[in-house]
């Protein structure tokens, strides 16, 4: 499957709660913090991401109903650490994962809009194809242009992705 043929209705948007936090991308952002600043509270997220305390509260108990996230203690403020994320999903042929990565890239489209606008363009089957070859791109086995080639999108699309996702895979 080429980008050009990925959208909304692809195995990235067939479920449930993992599937939202794929839509969310401030959910998204929520996980990502809380992957990268174990034992955080709900203050410190809603400090660090700027986001009103309602909206904090609402998300952080979606991801723990979800059981992506957990509170690692009973004290008071809660705390809470992520919980790893790897799914598989398949339909028919084609087969993508959830992983803390993807859902990171996703998270940076909240702020970054050149992911924003390749997700627009090519959908969350795009960004999950165009993961892979960020990080292939920044183990240095291929080039923008291979990915443009092989993608069928223009060598400018494919280097400004690949350097947009590029923090998520070295991380």
């Amino acid at each position: 499957m080429s980008t050009k043929e990925a959208d909304w209705n692809t195995p990235l948007d067939t479920g449930e709660e993992a599937f939202e936090l794929l839509r969310n991308a401030r959910k998204a952002w929520i996980y990502t913090y809380i992957r990268h600043n174990a034992d955080t509270t709900i203050d410190d997220i809603v400090d660090s991401l700027e986001i009103p305390q309602r909206t904090a509260y609402d998300y952080i108990h979606d991801l723990e109903s979800a059981g992506f996230i957990e509170q690692s203690n009973e004290r008071r403020p809660a705390r809470y650490a992520a919980r790893e994320i790897d799914l598989q999903l398949v339909q028919d042929d084609v087969q993508r994962q959830i992983t803390p990565a993807l859902i990171e890239a996703i998270a940076r489209r909240e702020r970054d809009d050149d992911i924003d606008t390749y997700i627009e363009r090519h959908g969350l089957d795009g960004l999950a194809v165009a993961l892979e070859y960020a990080r292939e791109y920044a183990g240095g086995s291929v080039t923008h242009r291979i990915m443009a080639r092989e993608q069928e999108i223009s060598s400018l699309e494919a280097g400004i992705i690949l350097d947009a996702l590029r923090p998520v895979v070295e991380e």
